[in-house]
C-alpha cells in the first residue's frame, strides 16, 4: 500500500550558504547587497509557490527486479543491480515541489528574468535533494532500531546505467500521478521540479562500488564520487537534513 506525505517547506528549504555555494560563492565570502535580495526574493518565492509532497511503498526484490529492468535499456552492468539484492528493505518513491513552484520558474524565464529564475530553479532543485535526504535518514533511522550499522540511499532512473525509461515501469507500480507527477514522451517528469527513484536499505557495504562503469565517463555530475567518499569517511550514516 501506498503512503503520501506532504514536507512542510521550512524543513527543506535549503541552507543559503549552500544556495551561494552553488553561484560559485564559497561560504564566508562576502555577498554582495544584490545578491542578497536576489536570494531573498526568490525564497520568498518559493515559500509561496511550493507544495512538497511524496508518494512511497516498500516493494519487494523480485517486483523490484521488474521495475528496475524496465524496458530493457539499461546498462549491461550497473551498480543498482549489484546493490539492491543484499538490500535489507526497498522503498520505490516520487517526490515533487509542486506544479506551481515548476510553472513559475518557467514563466521568469520566459520573462527573461534570467537572475530571479536562476535563483528560484537552484533554491527548488536543492529543496528537492534535501527532501530526499529527509526520506533516506528517516529510513535509516528505522531499520536501526533493529540493527544499528544500516544505511538507507536513493538511486533513479537516469543515472549510473540506469535508463530514463525506467521511470515507465517505476510509474506503474508507483503512480505518482496521485500527487499530480505525470510523464512526458522523453520519460521527463511533470513538474519539473520531482525526483523518483528507489531507496535501498541495507549495511553500509553493501552501497560501496568503484565508479568504473563504461558509462561513468560520460556523468556530468560526478556525485556518487562524494556519497563513496563519505561511505569511506563513515560520514554518511550522520547526514541530517535538518
Amino acid at each position: 500500500m501506498s503512503h503520501i506525505i506532504e514536507f512542510k517547506v521550512k524543513d527543506i528549504q535549503p541552507e543559503k550558504d549552500i544556495v551561494f555555494k552553488e553561484f560559485g560563492i564559497p561560504k564566508n565570502n562576502s555577498v554582495s547587497e544584490k545578491i542578497q535580495q536576489l536570494y531573498s526574493e526568490a525564497i520568498k518565492v518559493f515559500r509561496e509557490t511550493s507544495k512538497p509532497i511524496v508518494i512511497y511503498f516498500e516493494i519487494s526484490k523480485e517486483e523490484f527486479e521488474k521495475v528496475f529492468f524496465g524496458e530493457g535499456n539499461n546498462s549491461t552492468e550497473t551498480p543498482v543491480e549489484q546493490i539492491f539484492p543484499k538490500a535489507d528493505n526497498l522503498i520505490l518513491f516520487a517526490l515533487t515541489m509542486g506544479k506551481e513552484v515548476s510553472e513559475k520558474i518557467e514563466t521568469l524565464f520566459k520573462e527573461n528574468d534570467f537572475a530571479l529564475g536562476s535563483m528560484l530553479d537552484c533554491i527548488a532543485s536543492l529543496a528537492a535533494d534535501k527532501a530526499v535526504k529527509k526520506l533516506e535518514t528517516f529510513n535509516t533511522e528505522n531499520h536501526r532500531m533493529h540493527r544499528k550499522k544500516v544505511l538507507t540511499l536513493a538511486y533513479s532512473p537516469g543515472y549510473c546505467g540506469w535508463d530514463i525509461s525506467g521511470q515507465k515501469k517505476l510509474f506503474e507500480y508507483l503512480q505518482p500521478e496521485k500527487i499530480g507527477i505525470t510523464l512526458n514522451d522523453s520519460f521527463l517528469m511533470i513538474p519539473l521540479k520531482s525526483v523518483s527513484g528507489i531507496l535501498i536499505a541495507g549495511e553500509k557495504s553493501v552501497h560501496k562500488f568503484k565508479n568504473d562503469f563504461p558509462f561513468c565517463s560520460k556523468c556530468e555530475t560526478k556525485s556518487c564520487r562524494e556519497r563513496l567518499k563519505n561511505l569511506a569517511n563513515g560520514l554518511l550514516p550522520f547526514i541530517r537534513g535538518d
